[in-house]
């Protein structure tokens, strides 16, 4: 079995005996924690730091990775939450000089770019961006998690570390205030595309 066969939990469960299982895994989640963090920084340096601490994280603490609390690609979300809870808490983002430098080995020149062109892209209008900001933190968090970045409400209450009731509750509420903010002419349409489907519920 090569690696590019495995699965995410075996690359997981390899990585730190074998650095190609880690270079898989970050082949396949590169995009999915670039978004997220593109979504939630305003300086593609703050991106690049986030994608690196998460993997590096990932890499120290895979063993404690249970197949049986969600899927992989939940679980690198969570832990890139925590990250960009840590950089936004150091003044002017200081990171650990093992962190600066995986960034530099993860991410080149046209990766930066593209960054760059995802912090544009992720700002989709005037209007949305001013109704997320209405929100409170929270309300916003679990909007982004389950309608920007693809969890389950479920995966998402795990990744915040909440009850998936306190989870639904907060969806709940930020859905009526992004409405509310929105103004009429969003009610009949969703272009945010942040609402969960009724079976996340």
């Amino acid at each position: 079995m090569t690696w590019q066969e495995a699965t995410d939990a075996q690359l997981v469960a390899s990585m730190r005996r074998d650095p190609r299982a880690l270079e898989e895994l970050y082949r396949r989640h590169r995009r999915r924690v670039l978004d997220y963090a593109a979504r939630r920084c305003s300086q593609p340096a703050d991106v690049a730091d986030v994608v690196a601490a998460t993997f590096m994280a990932a890499l120290q603490s895979g063993s404690t990775y249970d197949p049986g609390r969600g899927a992989v690609a939940a679980w690198l979300i969570g832990i890139a939450h925590n990250q960009l809870g840590t950089i936004v808490r150091r003044e002017r983002r200081q990171r650990e000089l093992e962190a600066r430098s995986a960034s530099r080995r993860v991410l080149t020149d046209d990766d930066i770019v593209r960054v760059e062109e995802r912090i544009d892209a992720a700002r989709h209008t005037e209007s949305v961006e001013r109704a997320l900001e209405s929100l409170s933190a929270r309300q916003r968090e679990a909007l982004l998690l389950v309608g920007y970045d693809g969890l389950s409400s479920v995966e998402a209450a795990r990744a915040l570390r909440v009850p998936p009731g306190v989870m639904r509750v907060r969806l709940s509420r930020a859905r009526r205030a992004m409405r509310h903010a929105l103004g009429p002419q969003w009610r009949d349409e969703d272009p945010t595309e942040i609402e969960p489907t009724e079976a996340e519920l």
